[in-house]
């Protein structure tokens, strides 16, 4: 599986262009933004907890634009079982159980090995709170750039089991609401992807 998280790149360049665009930016015109109360996103989340009866890994890909200004969400990448297991356990250079991960859409672009084109700046985050479990998923991080991020979601088990048998249709693998800074994105629907 391809691993693009836990690495907390961020380039200088891009901490001291981006700090205040990106907090201040408005949201993406394609992005959804309600009126959720902040307080109801993960409220009682606390310390870390894995729970998972069947196994679920891969990349969540939202289907629609989460954005702040050029700041976009890319993914939510959830470890293998035996990753977060290690990690719990505390075994040294084991994989964070959930990476989350945004590109500037206003930086360069490369081309890379694949012949995938990618963003030259972007922002990583490994939440040291969380919680995974049969109904699905809630974590908590604090982001030097984008401030607090915060998300709860279910799984979609029907598509969670297409995404895990490599069925690329599988749309709809997750859904929750989400916080970035102080923007709200409710019901945001993510494709969920096994990796190259």
């Amino acid at each position: 599986m391809f691993r693009t998280f836990g690495t907390g790149f961020i380039s200088l360049l891009a901490l001291a262009a981006c700090d205040s665009s990106a907090t201040n930016a408005q949201p993406a015109p394609g992005s959804v933004q309600t009126d959720v109360e902040l307080s109801s996103i993960a409220p009682d989340l606390t310390g870390q907890s894995y729970t998972l009866s069947e196994e679920i890994f891969g990349y969540f890909l939202p289907y629609d634009d989460v954005a702040i200004g050029p700041i976009q969400m890319s993914s939510i990448s959830l470890a293998m079982d035996w990753e977060i297991e290690a990690y719990m356990n505390g075994e040294p250079d084991s994989w964070p159980p959930i990476g989350v991960g945004f590109d500037d859409t206003s930086s360069p672009t490369g081309i890379g090995e694949l012949g995938n084109t990618y963003y030259e700046v972007t922002y990583s985050l490994t939440p040291e709170i969380f919680r995974i479990s049969d109904e699905g998923m809630a974590f908590a991080g604090q982001h030097e750039v984008l401030g607090e991020i915060r998300f709860e979601g279910q799984w979609q088990m029907d598509q969670i089991r297409q995404m895990m048998n490599g069925d690329p249709s599988s749309s709809s693998a997750l859904t929750g609401d989400l916080k970035i800074g102080d923007v709200i994105f409710e019901g945001v629907t993510f494709q969920g992807w096994l990796g190259d």
